[in-house]
């Protein structure tokens, strides 16, 4: 009925524009409840007058979609920025750990004259920094308007995920070992790209 009048339609369009990055429910809420009033307060033969005084009762798309949580302008552009550099943060953490796992894994398989390791300084300091990455990472994300609650869990849980898997690959010294930690750390490897692409996936869902 309502949506065939020109002026509704725009009405109406606009305020799906504004509500794009709004979780999926309350975009419907909003849109459903935006139908019902303009169904009820315009009729199919409404005149101009009556279509202006109905859209001025709801208010502008912009300040309903404000109602609704929904970020716009400068406020979106910041929570985009703060996005990527939780992003940036949480998969340098993940790829640092995986990194250093893997090479730990790998230098397990040498026996104990090897020519090369990863010392156990390093080790720690890898560890540290990827806690650090991590914490400030998990903050911004936390704050963050961008993400629906199931992503920030995924987001919460990367590294601790990360490290876990890490910690079930290193395996003990040994010449015997070594094919064994070959496999190890080309496993640490591919996780590693996965882990990235996850992380790269879940940046691209604040942005859109």
């Amino acid at each position: 009925m309502t949506k065939t009048h020109p002026r509704v339609t725009t009405y109406l369009d606009e305020l799906d524009k504004r509500l794009r990055h709004a979780p999926a429910a309350v975009r419907r809420d909003v849109l459903a409840g935006a139908h019902e009033h303009l169904d009820a307060s315009v009729g199919p033969d409404a005149d101009a007058a009556t279509v202006d005084a109905a859209l001025a009762r709801m208010g502008t798309p912009e300040a309903i979609a404000a109602e609704a949580g929904v970020e716009t302008g400068s406020a979106r552009q910041g929570s985009v920025l703060a996005a990527a550099v939780a992003c940036a943060l949480l998969a340098g953490a993940g790829a640092l750990t995986f990194l250093v796992g893997g090479l730990v894994s790998l230098s397990a398989g040498f026996d104990e004259n090897a020519d090369w390791s990863v010392p156990g300084a390093a080790h720690f300091a890898a560890v540290l920094l990827s806690a650090m990455a991590w914490i400030s990472g998990s903050a911004l994300v936390a704050l963050n308007r961008s993400w629906s609650g199931r992503q920030k869990v995924l987001l919460l849980a990367s590294w601790p995920v990360a490290l876990v898997v890490c910690e079930l690959c290193y395996l003990p010294t040994g010449d015997v070992y070594f094919t064994v930690n070959l496999v190890s750390f080309c496993v640490q490897g591919v996780l590693g790209l996965l882990y990235v692409v996850a992380i790269g996936k879940l940046w691209f869902a604040a942005r859109g």
